[in-house]
């Protein structure tokens, strides 16, 4: 019985790490946006960490670079939790292939710049999401109700990150 709820919620996880890589795509792509036809075409890059056009406005990057490392923290718990026989670098490798990815194909689609920046941000937020992982596996002295927990708290988040902004977006 304990193992067919722990398969299930493993299911449950396998799914909700699918939704929330489809969510991430769809903000960092498409800026939230429904229509190709509301993205700007921009094909830039920026290949100097930390580096701003506007250098003025630093205030504006900071939240910036906070948002881009908040929303990549799902990803390393995801990971961790689906892929236990990855090595922790495997995964923080993953996690930069996946910004990787998403940032060139903003340059390549014209929907975006490329900012290395974000790349630095990104793979750090998925880093502070191991941690995460591991701070919070660390609590439990049972590692499978540990796994329990955190499962059910990363996918509680997920489907309040993802559901509230489908909220949010509806009724504007």
């Amino acid at each position: 019985m304990l193992k067919e709820r722990h398969r299930k919620l493993y299911y449950i996880t396998i799914t909700l790490f699918l939704v929330y890589l489809l969510f991430l795509i769809w903000v960092i792509m498409f800026k939230l946006e429904f229509s190709l036809a509301g993205l700007d075409q921009v094909r830039e890059y920026n290949f100097i960490p930390f580096h701003y056009e506007d250098g003025h406005n630093i205030g504006f990057h900071f939240y910036e670079v906070i948002d881009n490392m908040l929303i990549f923290i799902p990803i390393g718990v995801y990971l961790c939790l689906v892929s236990k026989k990855m090595p922790l670098l495997g995964k923080a490798g993953f996690v930069f292939a996946i910004s990787l990815a998403l940032e060139c194909s903003q340059y390549v689609l014209s929907v975006g710049r490329f900012d290395v920046t974000d790349l630095i941000t990104n793979t750090a937020g998925g880093v502070i999401g191991i941690g995460v992982y591991l701070i919070g596996r660390s609590l439990f002295r049972d590692k499978v109700k540990a796994d329990r927990a955190v499962a059910v708290f990363v996918n509680l988040v997920t489907v309040l990150l993802v559901g509230g902004t489908a909220l949010i977006l509806s009724l504007n």
